[in-house]
């Protein structure tokens, strides 16, 4: 069965009782980003079982990317549980929050021009 994640119910419910928020659009494009960069904006998604390798995989790639010259940063299931997430339980509705929340941080990450790389368990289709 698959969920979606993309808005959950208590953010649904939060915009429409507040009609004041705004989507405020930055006088920087994405495209002048990469141009700085001389790279382009990427996501790469690493998925799988609790000590799979999902994390040391992503750290080698961000050193060996960053070596070359390129804006990199990592996504890391643990850190993320630990700071950004760290008010979410392990339920199901908590889980996939966990994923939708990275899942924006790195959308946001890869709109500045990193390569995004997010190494997390994702537990359900969707």
């Amino acid at each position: 069965m698959a969920l979606d994640i993309t808005q959950p119910a208590t953010t649904n419910r939060l915009l429409q009782t507040n009609t004041n928020i705004v989507p405020v659009v930055g006088r920087v494009q994405r495209d002048e980003r990469e141009h700085r960069n001389r790279h382009r904006g990427h996501i790469l998604w690493l998925t799988g079982l609790s000590g799979a390798g999902k994390s040391t995989l992503a750290t080698q790639l961000e050193r060996d990317l960053f070596d070359r010259g390129f804006q990199v940063m990592v996504l890391d299931g643990d850190n993320c549980r630990h700071r950004l997430n760290r008010d979410l339980s392990f339920s199901r509705e908590d889980r996939c929050e966990n994923v939708r929340r990275v899942g924006e941080v790195a959308r946001l990450f890869m709109e500045t021009g990193f390569i995004t790389i997010a190494a997390l368990i994702s537990p359900y289709d969707g």
